[in-house]
């Protein structure tokens, strides 16, 4: 589990990167996202629903997104793709 503390867009996004397969599917929702940084379902959603306004994530069904827009390879901030 992941602290309260650091729950933004950037850290769920990170998050959401690491844990999607190779296709860039992630299945989760706001649900698992809040149980992940102890947050609560609605700040969840909130930052999910930052990331899919920032087209960083879209919404395919419920409970799986598609990562949209991955980092360039040379940041050095984010893993290599999965």
């Amino acid at each position: 589990m992941r602290r309260k503390r650091y729950f933004d867009w950037e850290q769920a996004f990170l998050f959401i990167w690491q844990d999607c397969d190779g296709d860039g599917i992630w299945h989760g929702d706001a649900v698992s996202l809040a149980r992940e940084f102890d947050v609560s379902e609605d700040d969840a959603y909130a930052v999910l629903s930052d990331l899919c306004d920032g087209r960083k994530i879209e919404k395919l069904d419920l409970g799986t997104y598609i990562v949209l827009n991955w980092p360039e390879k040379d940041d050095a901030s984010l893993p290599d793709a999965p």
